[in-house]
């Protein structure tokens, strides 16, 4: 199934505005940004290899990592995930591995996949994002475009499960996926900016449909809700319904191209995050 995006004639009520109330950050490169449910706000910063947790009120609370190889070290990380609401993951591609942190950001262990007992067809060689939907945690594997998956996560490791994905998939394969999702039905979502796209899977990894726009920048999901963030502001799909059923504007324009990533923290807050900052909405 495919739903095109054709924003300027779709029929929602778009009485929801978001309106700015506050920024935060002096981030050097900001790449990612994520939460863990409880109210508390996790941002990855590329350049310094660090990540930053705050509060609800943009008050930072710590902040660890450094450039480097060793445990709670970072080479240019990718993308955060703290959806589960029980750990953080953090995508270490140049070093070729995802390292887990817990809710304090101590680190727990890293996940390793380059060993010969893997199957190569179930390998990641530079992890771009990740999200974690007991008992898997699903991989976008850079290297090869498709999504791979683990259970059992022990030291440095995981037992391999499935891809899917990938240019053998037998529907739309992923050209270049840059984040993965997942809502409050255990769907999963993958934003391909090459082809402007989300796709959704269920947590098995088989092929729902794929939602398309001529301009997709990112994408956020809150309990059983997709947002999408796209020109004319964000697409709000509801999971339930299985259909697209409003839209949220901005009170001021915004410059989509600046925006990095973007959460929805609750249903009437929004963090839309810059390269240097993170700017707070809310919804109106």
């Amino acid at each position: 199934m495919l739903f095109i995006l054709l924003f300027n004639i779709l029929l929602f009520n778009s009485d929801s505005i978001l309106v700015r109330t506050g920024e935060a950050g002096d981030f050097q490169k900001a790449v990612s940004i994520t939460s863990d449910g409880k109210g508390k706000i996790y941002v990855l910063d590329a350049e310094a290899n660090e990540v930053i947790k705050f509060d609800e009120s943009l008050k930072i609370e710590k902040r660890v990592g450094r450039k480097g190889w060793n445990n709670g070290e970072f080479d240019s990380p990718t993308s955060i995930d703290g959806s589960s609401g029980l750990e953080i993951y953090v995508s270490d591609g140049k070093n070729f591995r995802i390292q887990r942190f817990d809710l304090n950001l101590s680190y727990i262990t890293s996940i390793i996949t380059n060993y010969d007992t893997y199957q190569e067809n179930l390998k990641f060689q530079t992890p771009v994002s990740t999200v974690y939907i007991s008992p898997y945690i699903y991989v976008i594997d850079g290297e090869n475009n498709r999504i791979v998956t683990y259970q059992y996560l022990t030291q440095n490791s995981g037992t391999p499960a499935f891809s899917f994905g990938g240019f053998q998939s037998a529907q739309v394969p992923l050209i270049k996926p840059s984040k993965i999702l997942k809502d409050g039905y255990n769907n999963v979502y993958v934003l391909d900016k090459k082809q402007s796209s989300v796709f959704k899977y269920d947590n098995f990894g088989n092929y729902i449909s794929v939602f398309s726009d001529s301009s997709i920048y990112s994408a956020s999901a809150y309990n059983n809700k997709l947002y999408i963030l796209n020109e004319g502001g964000i697409l709000v799909y509801d999971a339930v319904r299985n259909a697209f059923t409003g839209k949220i504007l901005f009170a001021e324009k915004i410059n989509t191209g600046k925006i990095k990533d973007f959460i929805v923290l609750n249903s009437g807050k929004f963090y839309l995050l810059e390269s240097n900052k993170i700017n707070e909405y809310s919804l109106k």
